[in-house]
């Protein structure tokens, strides 16, 4: 017996590393190995396998095998978990193991056996392999394969099936669990199929002729409802079983979609599973329509190669989406969008009736195949199909690799207070970092800002974890802010939270405040438009959460009423190795299991909170000052020194300023001055520092009248010191006509108010 590959004689069948199938490796005499289950090929068994790759698989040898019966309720060496074999367990548990089901001939003889993993620790995602037993015709070696039993397949539980008498009750349900599910109720006989909602008509059904009642069961999604009207339909037609034998389950409507026997029936529902099949109504009453049904079910009469083509593409698409939207096919399991083009080159060799995969495909919804118009990564929807407010649409979301853990959470906690350098606002960071994961796929109001100028503070180490806790897939922990509001920005796609480093925008006070407003709509709008190459736009929902850092403490553009963002100055003490070996080993083993546990449940103590504006803080109020336009700055140095536009004596170049301005006679004066501002920066900056002119509410501006009848509107800017001047002036003015406020504010030369001291009864002028 010899290998493609090799001229070596086979030796024995030995177990596959790479599967973990029991003997499915063909071993050579040169040291040659190839694994007939998972096409497997190594050069070296008996070392550690390097350099081993996939070849193509021997048909020659392929064919010299013929399925074979297993004995009595056997199973493969790799799911015999009897006489205690915890360690074999374990090691499947390791490659996703859940559970696995027998399928038996009428004398209990094994046929094959599907096995049931789950793609990752959030057992959400399930996928089911068969093992069968083959016989090689040469040898008469028998092994067992991860391989399919060839066409009919034999149905779940038949040894029961084939011990029940024959007037009795038999219930089809969808799926193994469900069946061992009723099957414990101890009620009727029950049976199911292997291979998922169509694979139905692959099996030998004869043996239900033998009963005077079947009762369809049907999964609570139209998959299942396909499924069972097919059934119903072979029944009848191929097997000669009378219509009124057939009854069909109509399930309540509070009953939940893709609600089966393995669920628990609603709390709201005065129902059950066998109550559910014991009023079952004939198909007939059920589907009055029921040949216009079987229509769409019906083989066209292709050809043999079509018919083979068709099984296989329909065997493919099983978990393939067309996307109206983006006229692109998109395949849940791979997770990746193929437009509509590159999926037909791709299954070209599968074209039926000489037309493209995709328009035969799309031909065959609704009932074996779907489309959708749009997609989401929603944590808080299940992943598939699901209608939302009437749409069709595909959620995408995959959940963390890890599961929660209870565990000391010291470390991180004082961590937090060193990064933040106060309790209460490690604690408030904290607060945020909980509600964002407990409400993933809602989007908060705000962002934290992160103004750290030093490095080696922990800011990488509190992302890694945040980072572990989401999964890859839907964290981005180190994105830069020009990726971030470029055209192209896909990258928010399925991204449940994101990280922007190195915020700095520019020293241009006007470039910096364009660049501070392309990034406000991604912090807080519903939807996003999304722009890539070679594709249609479209609109995405934006559920995704950030925290900005920045080394910069002028790092971006805010106003002293910015909503969007909780500012925060880090610490600026950096620590050495000794600190954070402990925490990066802690972080390493259970870190961040604990994390995600603590964070689950930890309490949130004001929820609406997150959908209102951010916490002010003292540091926002300073990076505030630090935004404002350079005119600012300017205006405040002359004002505090009475210099320039606010000069009291001296010069007659400008007015004298008599503690009022008007807007554009200072917008002239700073020109005049060679200070670049607009006399919209000009106003906002009299608003911001103004005396209001009147008692009980702000008012910024007063009418005066000037001798040419003008009417211009004045701003009250008092002296800030000393408060005796200032109450002085607010007084005076407040008290003005409007006439005599253009008297003062015409007034030449230098001006001082005069006031009588109380005491002494002596006039004294103030010194301003």
């Amino acid at each position: 017996m010899l290998d493609q590959g090799t001229n070596s004689k086979f030796i024995e069948h030995a177990p596959c590393r790479e599967c973990g199938s029991p003997d499915n490796v063909a071993v050579y005499e040169d040291g040659h190995g190839y694994c007939f289950g998972c096409e497997h090929h190594y050069k070296d068994y008996h070392g550690k396998g390097n350099g081993a790759v996939r070849r193509p698989i021997n048909k020659k040898t392929y064919n010299n095998l013929k399925h074979t019966s297993g004995g009595y309720y056997e199973v493969p060496t790799s799911l015999d978990f009897t006489d205690n074999n915890e360690r074999r367990f374990r090691e499947k548990q390791r490659k996703g193991y859940d559970t696995h089901y027998v399928y038996t001939d009428t004398s209990g003889y094994t046929q094959f056996v599907v096995e049931r993993q789950y793609k990752d620790e959030t057992n959400k995602e399930k996928r089911f392999f068969q093992h069968s037993k083959w016989k090689d015709k040469i040898n008469n070696y028998e092994r067992w394969m991860s391989r399919g039993m060839p066409e009919p397949r034999c149905i779940y539980n038949l040894r029961d099936i084939s011990q029940t008498r024959t007037s009795a009750n038999i219930v089809v349900v969808e799926g193994e669990k469900a069946a061992e599910a009723y099957k414990r109720k101890k009620l009727d006989c029950v049976t199911t199929w292997a291979g998922g909602a169509k694979a139905v008509l692959k099996n030998d059904w004869s043996i239900l002729n033998a009963f005077t009642r079947i009762t369809l069961f049907p999964d609570n999604d139209d998959e299942g409802h396909v499924a069972m009207h097919k059934l119903a339909m072979h029944l009848h037609q191929e097997i000669g079983i009378d219509l009124d034998r057939i009854h069909f389950v109509t399930l309540p409507d509070e009953f939940p979609e893709k609600w089966d026997l393995a669920d628990p029936v609603p709390k709201n529902s005065n129902t059950d599973a066998h109550t559910l099949q014991f009023e079952a109504l004939p198909y007939t009453e059920v589907t009055p329509n029921y040949k216009d049904v079987w229509e769409k079910f019906s083989e066209k009469k292709l050809q043999e190669a079509d018919r083979s083509k068709a099984e296989r593409l329909l065997e493919l698409s099983e978990n393939i989406f067309y996307i109206a939207e983006l006229d692109e096919m998109l395949d849940l399991n791979k997770d990746v969008l193929t437009p509509l083009r590159s999926f037909d080159n791709q299954y070209g060799y599968l074209k039926v009736e000489r037309k493209k995969p995709s328009t035969w495909l799309l031909e065959q919804e609704p009932e074996v195949f779907k489309r959708a118009n749009s997609y989401e990564y929603q944590p808080q929807r299940p992943r598939g199909l699901n209608d939302v407010a009437g749409v069709p649409i595909v959620n995408r979301y995959r959940g963390p690799t890890i599961k929660p853990k209870q565990g000391d959470m010291t470390i991180w906690k004082d961590t937090l207070i060193d990064v933040f350098d106060d309790e209460n606002r490690a604690n408030n960071m904290e607060q945020y970092f909980a509600y964002c994961y407990q409400n993933q796929g809602t989007k908060a109001m705000w962002a934290p800002l992160w103004i750290s100028p030093k490095k080696g503070i922990g800011k990488g180490w509190i992302t890694e974890l945040l980072h572990r806790i989401y999964g890859k897939n839907n964290f981005r922990p180190n994105l830069k802010y020009k990726s971030v509001t470029s055209n192209f920005n896909s990258w928010i796609i399925g991204t449940q939270f994101a990280v922007i480093n190195e915020v700095f925008l520019s020293k241009n006070y006007n470039k910096k405040q364009e660049l501070s407003e392309e990034i406000k709509d991604l912090i807080t709008d519903p939807y996003i438009h999304i722009e890539e190459k070679f594709r249609r736009s479209f609109d995405y929902p934006n559920t995704c959460n950030f925290i900005l850092i920045s080394n910069h403490e002028d790092c971006m553009n805010i106003a002293d009423d910015e909503r969007r963002y909780y500012v925060l100055k880090l610490t600026d003490k950096v620590r050495l190795r000794d600190y954070w070996k402990p925490r990066w080993d802690w972080a390493s083993n259970d870190g961040a299991r604990f994390l995600m546990h603590h964070l689950s449940t930890l309490k949130i103590d004001d929820p609406d909170l997150y959908k209102e504006r951010a916490p002010i803080t003292d540091d926002m109020r300073e990076l505030a000052k630090l935004s404002e336009h350079p005119i600012y700055k300017w205006l405040d140095l002359h004002r505090e020194a009475e210099t320039g536009p606010f000069k009291r004596s001296g010069s007659n170049e400008f007015r004298v300023f008599n503690f009022m301005v008007v807007a554009q006679d200072l917008h002239r004066t700073c020109t005049a001055f060679k200070q670049d501002g607009a006399l919209d920066v000009v106003i906002a900056w009299c608003k911001s520092r103004c005396t209001s002119w009147y008692h009980n509410s702000f008012v910024p501006t007063k009418q005066m009248l000037t001798k040419d009848g003008t009417r211009p509107r004045v701003y009250l800017l008092p002296p800030e010191e000393p408060d005796t001047a200032k109450d002085h002036w607010v007084e005076k003015l407040r008290a003005c006509t409007a006439s005599q406020l253009g008297q003062i504010y015409e007034q030449k030369g230098s001006y001082r108010p005069i006031e009588v001291d109380e005491k002494t009864k002596e006039k004294k002028r103030f010194k301003l």
